[in-house]
């Protein structure tokens, strides 16, 4: 039983394959996303209280099956992080196969699956708000196939940061600087300040994504065309 399997595994997976009730009737008309998926994610976080299991519990969905937006993905994902405490989801771009129900679906493109991803390691990892987020999706609630930081920034940047007064949580908002170089930052300015983009290079800041979203030394890049007008 799950139980048993816990004590002899480092993580338990139980996989969501779609992000709703309903889309869960569209694609089986035996299982029930309540009972069947939801409450048995429940007991397994319930008995990692108890349960060594290093790598937690994880799911995946399946992108694309049915006309679900990666928004309704994305809400999904924020309920098994936060409610179930599901440590990492997986997802899989939907590719049809013979002899099944949905062998005449279209397959989804596998960068769909890439940006999902993308938009996972910034909640999960850069630990943006989920309604930051929210800026990544067109209107029709898909992400494009952009790089949604990128998108985000486009978005809530009103004007240039200057790297050597800008706040972690500003710093980590910038195209190309993540969570190890926006530390590097913040310690290397304590000792002298930031002038030259070759600086921020040798952080491991990727300064030809970075550089219209930063004002060093008074300088701001303007070759580039920032924001959408």
């Amino acid at each position: 039983n799950i139980h048993e399997a816990m004590e002899l595994s480092d993580r338990v997976s139980l996989n969501l394959e779609v992000s709703t009730t309903s889309h869960m009737d569209e694609i089986s008309a035996t299982k029930n996303y309540e009972s069947d998926i939801l409450q048995r994610q429940r007991y397994i976080r319930d008995l990692t209280v108890k349960a060594d299991l290093p790598a937690g519990q994880t799911t995946q969905l399946v992108v694309g099956a049915i006309l679900e937006s990666d928004k309704e993905i994305f809400r999904r994902i924020i309920y098994e992080y936060q409610e179930i405490g599901v440590k990492r989801a997986y997802y899989s771009a939907f590719n049809p196969q013979k002899g099944t129900a949905f062998e005449d679906k279209m397959p989804q493109p596998v960068w769909r699956e890439h940006r999902l991803y993308q938009m996972d390691w910034l909640y999960r990892v850069y630990h943006f708000h989920p309604q930051e987020i929210d800026h990544a999706f067109n209107e029709f609630g898909y992400l494009e196939n952009r790089d949604p930081k990128m998108v985000i920034a486009r978005q809530m940047m009103e004007l240039p940061i200057d790297p050597n007064i800008a706040s972690y949580n500003q710093l980590i908002k910038v195209p190309g600087i993540g969570p190890r170089s926006a530390q590097r930052i913040m310690a290397l300015r304590k000792k002298e300040p930031i002038a030259k983009r070759c600086t921020l290079a040798s952080l491991g800041v990727v300064v030809k994504r970075a550089s219209p979203f930063l004002k060093i030394n008074g300088w701001r890049d303007t070759t580039l065309e920032m924001w959408p007008t």
